[in-house]
């Protein structure tokens, strides 16, 4: 190969010329030997292949250049070995179509024996089918032939079933037959029978007639067994009932209760026990075909009373007869129990007694009879509770051991009590029957004071002593929860009894094989069971409430003793009320959180209104009004409003003078009010806590506390008034200054010195004595009237002169800065017994909305003393620049302060820009109509200075309710 060029082999664009790349040295030896052998040659060539294809190469097809290159190292090596590599080719394509040829013919010869295969195969699925079919036929022969074998077999098996379940039926009805036989022998023993082998038999035939409940209503003979089973149980009961009776009662008494209960044994009557007890009847229960003839038998000696352990045999009977027959069990015991108690404690009518006709000649003065009270009256209550404890004392004497810790006999037996002592004092409490003594306060609240603690006592005696659960959570014995709504639920036998047994839902369950449970559960609390009866009937003990309240009241209306313990001194008379209320609710609570409670808030909110009434009357009177005859006033000409010229003046507010040291008294009034209403919203929420729950949504003070509210804001409004009324005299000199003809400014005038002298102790004891907030309102509501009032004082003056505006200026500043001082004002010395020393701490700056409302007020009243000193000619310039909202009307006022005649007043009302005509009607109506507007600008200011305390305490109630849990 001549190319020796180390590029990538190329393949020629055309023809067969295939350039070859040198191969080294180490590669030639093995090229050599692969390529002078034509058959390794072309295996190699099937390896390379097959190596190309391995590797994932199927889409290309494998290039025989590359195999050239790798096993030729020239083009002459390739030419000299072509016709070796031709005849290696040629002979392998000779041996492969030998081979080809060889294997068709072999394939030619093989159809002709797979189609003999079949056609054998096909004969041999004929046979198969033939042998199957011959081998069902056989299989079925041999069944029948087994059938036949084992149908006897089957026979004996199916009648060896029954016979098993008949054996094992008549064995089971052989001990039933037997049980009830025990049983009936059992009820046959005398004096009593055998209560605990027969509460075995019970469970016995129990068990064995549930196998027999499908034949009992079909098969007649046991009907009548199951018949015979419960009558057996009904006199097993009722001698128990009996003995246990007689155990209590004694014989004669037992036969008594018996007759009255219209209940009879079923044994024979000269069998029964008590048939004998009693001469007089006992021929009327002996069989009249007995011998006449024959000497009648001795009378039989009465039963011995049955012997404990005799009688918890019978309890075991009644477990075992069942639930109901235990609550059968246990009403009559419990109501045989209290029958002594209703005939001694419950209520009758006494029928009057008719005295016996005397002869008037031998008539004799009686003697007076003493009028002793029936043992059941509400005063011998207590009577009622000892003859219970002595009753669980005999029971737990006659019957030691007898009854179990589940049945709760005892529990049932104080609940019954219970309810039964209800309805008794239910009956003393109202209606025909009533006891006198029910509207005395004293004998009702003892009366229920016993009534609350025997039902405590009597639950911590039956935890203590018997074992009693007690559920969580009492549960209130209301009247639908009466003994007869109860018994509704009870079995037939006990309907109508007034005694309520086994009524708890856990003492329901009953056992898987019909016994009565044995399970101590939990019952229901005693505490409220009578003791409620009290709730509706206890007006008396409220009306001696109210009455002692009131005569707190009656003795709070001249005491004016003060209680300076708190942060403000407050009356003593409203601690003692509000000590009062809580010592009687504490009362009322330990006795009921019920009806009875809230009549006692109902009281208290009358009590709390009347002593807001007190603390009213504490205040001074108002001064009798002024009566001012109809003015003739003229149209104010500056009006805007045509409807002002008709306005009618408003009301006048009342004015009150208040005595020298009558002020700490109204103090002590405000001081009172707000400790009242503070406590009147604890107290509320201390009742709300504290009462049943059907009465929480039904406690509301808020009208108290607005009584109290009220109070305060006019005991600030007299205090108020007060100090103004005190100032007449200081106004009164200023107003008898000739001011028209002052002519030297010197220091402040004596009514202004007058003025510090009355408000300065005035309000610096006031100061001490209320609280903060309502020590702010007073000043701002003074402040606000004194600016008004100073206001109107000058604007009454008939003519001031420039040094009069002067001096007027120097008091008005003299007086400015007094009432600014008065938030901050302290008490030099202790003008009065309660007043407090200054506090030194607090702060000495006044409050910034007060100090801006002063300011306010006395810049109006400078801005007119400074126009009403200037000068005629700069009048209306300098009006205009310092009094920018200053109108007509304020001009005018000047202008008539300054003494200018109404032609005067024309010309500077023009000059002002009046027009004309109006000029020169507003200089002709004058100070008349300034006069006027100055008073209605005063009543205005007052009214708009007292502040609406209902609905201001309102809306903070609402705020703090919005944050009251629900």
């Amino acid at each position: 190969m001549a190319n020796k060029s180390p590029r990538a082999p190329s393949v020629p664009s055309t023809g067969t010329r295939v350039i070859l790349p040198p191969l080294s040295p180490a590669n030639r030896a093995g090229t050599s030997a692969i390529s002078s052998n034509p058959d390794r040659l072309l295996d190699a060539f099937d390896v390379f292949v097959a190596s190309r294809r391995g590797n994932g190469s199927d889409e290309q097809q494998p290039d025989p250049i590359d195999f050239l290159n790798q096993n030729f190292s020239s083009e002459a090596q390739i030419v000299s070995q072509l016709s070796n590599i031709r005849e290696a080719i040629s002979d392998r394509m000779d041996r492969l179509d030998d081979k080809i040829s060889s294997a068709l013919q072999r394939q030619s010869e093989s159809a002709e024996l797979t189609q003999q295969h079949v056609q054998d195969a096909k004969v041999s699925v004929v046979n198969l089918e033939k042998r199957i079919r011959l081998v069902q036929e056989k299989a079925s022969q041999s069944e029948k032939t087994v059938r036949e074998i084992t149908k006897d077999m089957k026979r004996l098996d199916c009648a060896k079933r029954h016979l098993q379940r008949t054996i094992t039926t008549l064995k089971r009805l052989h001990m039933l037959v037997h049980a009830v036989e025990g049983l009936r022998q059992a009820c046959l023993l005398q004096p009593y029978p055998d209560y605990k082998s027969a509460s075995h038999l019970v469970d016995a035939t129990r068990l064995l007639l549930k196998h027999f409940d499908a034949y009992t209503q079909k098969v007649e003979p046991m009907r009548l067994l199951a018949t015979k089973v419960d009558d057996l149980q009904a006199e097993l009961k009722f001698s128990l009932v009996r003995a246990f009776r007689i155990v209590n009662f004694g014989p004669e008494k037992t036969k008594q209760m018996e007759k009255k209960g219209k209940k009879t044994s079923l044994v024979r009557p000269e069998d029964d026990i008590l048939v004998d007890v009693g001469s007089e009847t006992s021929d009327d229960l002996i069989e009249e075909s007995q011998d006449l003839d024959e000497d009648p038998k001795p009378k039989r000696p009465p039963p011995p009373p049955m012997s404990p352990d005799s009688m918890a045999g019978g309890v075991l009977l009644i477990d075992a007869i069942g639930k109901e027959a235990r609550i059968e069990f246990m009403t009559g015991f419990v109501q045989d129990q209290l029958i002594e108690y209703s005939k001694i404690y419950k209520p009758v009518k006494e029928k009057p007694i008719e005295k016996p006709r005397v002869s008037s000649f031998m008539a004799q003065p009686e003697a007076p009879k003493d009028d002793a009270k029936p043992e059941y009256a509400l005063e011998f209550i207590e009577k009622r509770f000892l003859w219970f404890s002595k009753l669980l004392t005999g029971i737990q004497q006659m019957y030691p051991g007898v009854f179990p810790t589940y049945w709760n006999l005892e529990y049932h037996l104080a609940k019954n009590f219970l309810r039964r002592t209800k309805s008794h004092l239910l009956a003393l409490l109202s209606g025909p029957n009533k006891d006198p003594d029910a509207n005395n306060a004293t004998i009702l609240l003892k009366a229920l004071q016993k009534t609350i603690i025997f039902e405590k006592d009597v639950c911590s005696a039956l935890q203590r002593e018997y074992g009693v659960v007690f559920l969580d959570g009492p549960k209130k014995d209301t009247a639908g929860n009466s003994a007869a709504n109860v018994n509704s639920k009870a079995p037939p036998s006990i309907k109508g009894s007034t005694v309520a047994i086994g009524e708890d839902s856990s003492a329901n369950e009953i056992e898987e094989d019909g016994r009565a449970p044995t399970e101590n559960v939990a019952v229901e609390p005693l505490l409220g069971l009578a003791s409620s009866a009290f709730d509706k009937h206890m007006r008396p003990y409220i009306a001696l409430e109210e009455q002692s309240m009131d005569e707190q009241l009656v003795s709070s209306l001249e005491d004016r003793t003060v209680d300076t313990r708190g942060n403000h001194p407050v009356f003593t008379t409203s601690t003692k009320l509000f000590v009062y209320i809580k010592g009687s609710i504490t009362r009322c609570t330990n006795l009921t959180k019920g009806n009875t409670f809230f009549l006692l808030y109902n009281a208290f909110q009358d009590s709390l209104r009347k002593y807001a009434q007190v603390l009213s009357s504490k205040l001074p009177p108002p001064l009798p009004a002024k009566t001012v005859g109809p003015l003739n006033m003229p149209p104010v000409p500056f009006a805007k409003n045509p409807l002002q010229q008709t306005e009618a003046p408003p009301a006048q507010a009342a004015t009150y003078k208040v005595p020298v040291g009558e002020e700490v008294t109204i103090c002590h009034v405000i001081g009172t009010c707000e400790y009242c209403a503070e406590t009147v919203e604890a107290l509320e929420d201390l009742i709300r806590d504290t009462i049943d729950d059907e009465f929480k949504d039904k406690i509301d003070m808020m009208a108290q506390q607005e009584a109290f509210h009220e109070i305060t804001a006019k005991a600030i409004r007299v205090l108020v008034s007060g100090l103004e009324n005190r100032l007449d005299e200081p106004f009164k000199m200023m107003s008898s200054i000739n001011w028209a003809m002052f002519a030297e400014v010197g220091e402040e005038s004596d009514y202004v010195r007058y003025m510090h002298k009355e408000i300065q102790p005035y309000v610096s004891s006031s100061r001490t004595l209320i609280p903060k907030s309502y020590f702010q309102s007073f000043c701002d509501k003074f402040a606000l009237g004194f600016t008004s009032m100073y206001y109107d004082s000058i604007i009454r003056l008939k003519t001031i002169s420039e040094q009069g505006s002067q001096q007027l200026l120097l008091d008005v500043y003299n007086l400015k800065t007094l009432i600014l001082k008065l938030p901050v004002l302290e008490v030099s010395t202790a003008s009065t017994p309660t007043a407090r020393k200054a506090v030194t701490t607090g702060s000495t700056i006044a409050p910034a909305m007060y100090t801006k409302m002063v300011q306010k007020q006395f810049k109006n009243i400078e801005l007119l003393l400074k126009m009403t000193g200037t000068p005629i000619n700069l009048l209306i310039d300098v009006f205009k620049d310092q009094w920018p909202g200053g109108t007509a009307l304020d001009l005018q006022q000047v202008m008539s302060l300054k003494g200018l005649k109404r032609n005067e007043q024309a010309a500077m009302l023009e000059k002002f820009g009046l027009d004309p005509k109006m000029a020169r009607k507003g200089a002709t109506v004058n100070m008349t109509s300034a006069t006027i507007v100055s008073e209605r600008f005063q009543a205005v200011q007052e009214s708009a200075s007292r502040v609406d305390m209902s609905q201001m305490r309102q809306k903070v109630n609402d705020f703090r309710n919005s944050f009251r849990p629900v």
